[in-house]
C-alpha cells in the first residue's frame, strides 16, 4: 500500500560499470582510454504529495463534521420528545431559533468546507496536481489545446481581456483605466523620490 502511493520508495542506484582498459602493446602509441561513464546516483527530490494530504484531511474533516452533524440532529430530536408523564399536548420544548439558525449554518458551513477539501484532494490526485506550478503547467496546456502554437504571457493575456472589456463597456472603461494608471504612475514617481532623498 505505501508503495502505490511512492511513499517510503527511494530510487536504487543504478551500478557504475568502467571499462576496462587495456594495456597498451609496446610497439603501439600509447592511445588515451574513453573516460569511464560513470553515473552519479542524484538523490530524488523529496515529492510532496499535497493533494494526499489534502484528500485524507478532507475525508478525516468530513467525516468529524458528519460525526458532529448527526449528534446535533439527535440531540435535537431527544430533546422534542416529550418525558414518560407528560402528555405532547402540554409538552413544550426550549427553543431558540436565531440559535437553532445559526448553528446550522455553522454545520452546513463545516460539511461544505470539508467536502471541497476532499474533493480538491481527488481532482488533484486525478490531474497528477500538487502545487501552484504544477496548476499552471496544466492550465497552460489546457490553453495550448495540443497544438504547437506558443502559449500567450499572463501580461498578453491581460492586455486581450482589458480591450475585450473596453471594447463592451466603451469609453467609460477606457476613462475609468487611464485614471487607474495616472494613479499608479504618481505613486509609482513619490515612491521613487522618497527613496532618492534617504
Amino acid at each position: 500500500m505505501v508503495s502505490l502511493f511512492g511513499w517510503g520508495s527511494s530510487p536504487k542506484p543504478e551500478s557504475s560499470q568502467s571499462t576496462p582498459q587495456e594495456t597498451p602493446k609496446p610497439d603501439e602509441p600509447a592511445t588515451p582510454a574513453p573516460p569511464a561513464q560513470t553515473q552519479l546516483a542524484q538523490p530524488a527530490s523529496p515529492q510532496t504529495n499535497t493533494n494526499l494530504k489534502l484528500f485524507f484531511g478532507g475525508v478525516t474533516f468530513f467525516a468529524l463534521s458528519v460525526w458532529v452533524t448527526r449528534r446535533a440532529f439527535h440531540k435535537k430530536r431527544i430533546s422534542c420528545i416529550p418525558p414518560f408523564y407528560t402528555s405532547s399536548i402540554y409538552h413544550k420544548p426550549h427553543s431558540n431559533s436565531a440559535g437553532d439558525a445559526f448553528e446550522a449554518l455553522n454545520l452546513a458551513t463545516l460539511n461544505v468546507i470539508s467536502f471541497g477539501l476532499m474533493a480538491g484532494g481527488a481532482v488533484g490526485y486525478a490531474l497528477n496536481i500538487n502545487g501552484l506550478e504544477d496548476m499552471r503547467r496544466f492550465v497552460r496546456n489546457g490553453l495550448q489545446g495540443g497544438s504547437d502554437t506558443p502559449v500567450k504571457s499572463d501580461e498578453e493575456l491581460e492586455q486581450e481581456v482589458t480591450e475585450w472589456v473596453a471594447k463592451i463597456l466603451g469609453d467609460k472603461f477606457e476613462k475609468q483605466l487611464e485614471k487607474e494608471k495616472m494613479k499608479r504612475g504618481i505613486r509609482e514617481d513619490q515612491v521613487d523620490q522618497d527613496t532618492k532623498a534617504k
